[in-house]
């Protein structure tokens, strides 16, 4: 028998590896059930009864295999041995009148494991079919999940997005605003310098007209002192103030005056103020009476006199006016001056000498 059942067991296909399990419990059933029948069938009484189990249970054997259940296979090797163990002691006794026939026996415990593992495997099913809603629910769960979270994420990038649009857009406003105020700097900066130019303008104006000016001296009528093509710095600030004292190096406009003819202004030293009674007498020059001392800017040994013309008008003495100043140049011998025309006019005055600025090395304060 249980080579038998060993050359059945070989015979049959390999199949998946829970069978191959199921299988060896089916194999310990039928060795159990083998040695059972061997026991029962040393009694000639139930021996034909023992095949019947055998076939029967090698019948049923076969069934459990084809349905892999492992319960039914166990449950009637059980139930064999039952009946089989039942049956010996029957014979031992001589009770064989309430042996039940083999099979019928076999076939109501078929039956009855047959429809217990079918109702078995129902509720299997059943719970299988309902773990599977519920892992198909959970995959949905887990399904809609992300797609709460894609949601969100989409929700969180579109709120990036704005965030990132409102900083673009920020970052354009103060582009714009940063050039704007570029654009204004820069027009600022270019008023400004139009301003500072036009302030600079002005005040070169001012100064070269109401406060200092270059001329250039011509002839030689102020030698030693200045010399032509000398140049100097003279202001006007005097004129309106009428701040005259002797010895000043004025410019004067001597246009429409007797004996000049020409449209140079000249340049000449006071030497009588307003209101002073000048002499010349003796080549010496007399203030008010005294001798004037002008050693400080004439050589030693200067005599002064006055022409014919001059003495015909008197200009050799005369008593100056409230606005009047006699004025000579320091080259007394070749000077055209007040000995000539007679005084001038505070009116006439244009400008005071300040400094001699070239030549260079000859640059001096007056």
């Amino acid at each position: 028998m249980k080579k038998h059942n060993r050359e059945q067991e070989n015979s049959k296909p390999e199949k998946q590896s829970w069978f191959k399990s199921k299988k060896n419990v089916e194999q310990e059933g039928t060795e159990k059930l083998s040695e059972t029948v061997e026991e029962v069938s040393e009694t000639e009484v139930i021996s034909e009864t023992v095949e019947e189990i055998t076939e029967t249970a090698e019948t049923v054997e076969e069934a459990v295999a084809e349905t892999a259940a492992d319960e039914v296979v166990e449950e009637v090797a059980d139930d064999a041995a039952e009946v089989a163990e039942e049956a010996a002691e029957g014979a031992e006794s001589g009770e064989s009148s309430e042996i039940v026939p083999a099979e019928d026996a076999i076939e109501t415990i078929t039956e009855t494991l047959i429809e217990e593992n079918a109702e078995e495997a129902e509720s299997d099913e059943k719970d299988a079919d309902s773990d599977e809603k519920d892992a198909d629910s959970d995959k949905e769960e887990d399904e809609e999940v992300p797609d709460d979270d894609s949601e969100d994420d989409s929700d969180d990038s579109e709120d990036d997005s704005d965030d990132s649009d409102d900083e673009e857009e920020d970052e354009d406003e103060k582009k714009d605003k940063e050039e704007s105020e570029k654009e204004k700097s820069a027009l600022y900066m270019f008023f400004d310098t139009i301003k500072f130019v036009a302030i600079g303008l002005l005040i070169g104006i001012l100064l070269v007209v109401f406060v200092v000016q270059r001329n250039d001296v011509y002839g030689s009528s102020m030698e030693p002192t200045l010399h032509t093509g000398d140049a100097v710095f003279v202001e006007m600030i005097s004129v309106y103030t009428g701040n005259f004292s002797r010895g000043d190096i004025i410019t004067i406009d001597a246009k429409g005056m007797d004996g000049y003819a020409h449209d140079e202004n000249l340049i000449k030293r006071i030497v009588g103020l307003p209101g002073e009674t000048i002499k010349i007498a003796d080549g010496q020059v007399y203030i008010n009476g005294e001798l004037l001392d002008e050693s400080d800017y004439l050589p030693a040994g200067t005599m002064t006199y006055v022409g014919a013309e001059g003495q015909a008008r008197g200009y050799d003495e005369i008593t100056l006016g409230p606005d009047e100043y006699y004025c000579m140049g320091d080259n007394r011998g070749g000077s055209n001056d007040s000995r000539r025309m007679g005084p001038f006019k505070k009116s006439q005055i244009d400008a005071k000498v300040l400094m001699r600025i070239y030549p260079f090395n000859k640059m001096k304060i007056f």
